[in-house]
């Protein structure tokens, strides 16, 4: 069943009237799961899309502290909001969630005659997580549409499953407030849906996105034609006191590595940005947030690669 909701807003951008017109789309009678929200600009050329997975849809009602999304679709682009699991933390266990993205994507670009030559995708977190598995399958050729992702920006996503389960079974006991919490999380998420890495360390490493331990960085190969960008914040100081964690226990750890592997495979344009002092949510430190990305020059990074 499918039910549509719309919405008509507008948003004003440097003295001139932005018109963009807002649906929620839901493909199953389960509004939890296989659903999204576009918001596609008015009255100019569409040059592409912009994708990100969430656990759950965005609120249009509500004031973001962000505003990457209106400087997307200020700039022409189709921005998608797309939810293909509502499981916590989803970070592409299976292929099903890049299954219903692929099919979600495509209506997408055939309604509104979108170039597909000009596809990013990106995210926050596990959600960044999310953005480069479909990323990878696009990739390995299982898009049904033969989608390519033109473009991916991330931020702090964890990458290597082997690395982040031994992080948490070994060290989670020294861990405090979220990652006290985040730990005994995944505890139980990753042995329910990967086993444990003592005993199935391969599927561990054939559902990351980089392997620390694999040959070329496992599925870092995937990525060698892809322009990346990568955004963290490894102040130390504050992972330390504040988490009780080491540079191992943090996704830097795998950002590097990953962001380096990249670059002996032969992709040129992978840029890794490293911030100081940007982490905040709600006035309170924390380097874990979207606070540290720049958004004017991550939407300058986007519009650089448009064909």
């Amino acid at each position: 069943m499918r039910l549509l909701f719309f919405t008509l807003a507008y948003t004003f951008f440097s003295l001139s009237l932005i018109a963009q017109n807002s649906t929620y789309v839901y493909l199953d009678d389960d509004s939890t799961i296989n659903c999204y929200l576009k918001i596609v600009p008015e009255n100019q050329k569409i040059k592409g899309i912009v994708i990100r997975d969430y656990s759950s849809l965005p609120d249009i009602n509500k004031k973001s502290p962000y505003k990457i999304g209106d400087l997307i679709v200020q700039n022409g682009f189709v921005m998608l909001y797309a939810t293909t699991s509502n499981v916590f933390p989803e970070m592409g266990y299976t292929d099903t969630p890049a299954i219903l993205l692929d099919e979600i994507v495509n209506e997408v670009i055939v309604a509104h005659n979108i170039p597909r030559q000009n596809i990013f995708i990106g995210g926050m977190s596990s959600s960044g997580t999310r953005a480069l598995q479909y990323t990878r399958f696009c990739a390995q050729g299982k898009s049904k549409y033969g989608i390519k992702i033109k473009g991916a920006f991330v931020n702090d996503p964890p990458l290597d499953f082997e690395r982040f389960y031994f992080s948490a079974k070994n060290n989670g006991k020294n861990f405090t407030d979220g990652m006290a919490w985040e730990a005994e999380l995944m505890m139980k998420i990753f042995p329910e849906h990967l086993g444990t890495p003592e005993e199935n360390l391969e599927k561990y490493r054939s559902r990351s996105i980089y392997s620390q331990f694999a040959k070329d960085g496992g599925n870092a190969i995937y990525f060698k034609n892809t322009p990346i960008i990568l955004f963290h914040e490894p102040d130390m100081d504050w992972w330390e006191k504040e988490r009780g964690c080491s540079y191992y226990d943090i996704n830097s750890f795998d950002i590097t590595g990953f962001a380096d592997q990249l670059s002996k495979l032969g992709n040129s344009d992978v840029s890794l940005v490293t911030t100081s002092g940007k982490g905040f949510e709600k006035g309170e430190r924390k380097c874990h947030s979207w606070s540290i990305v720049d958004e004017d020059f991550l939407m300058q990074w986007i519009m650089d690669r448009v064909d």
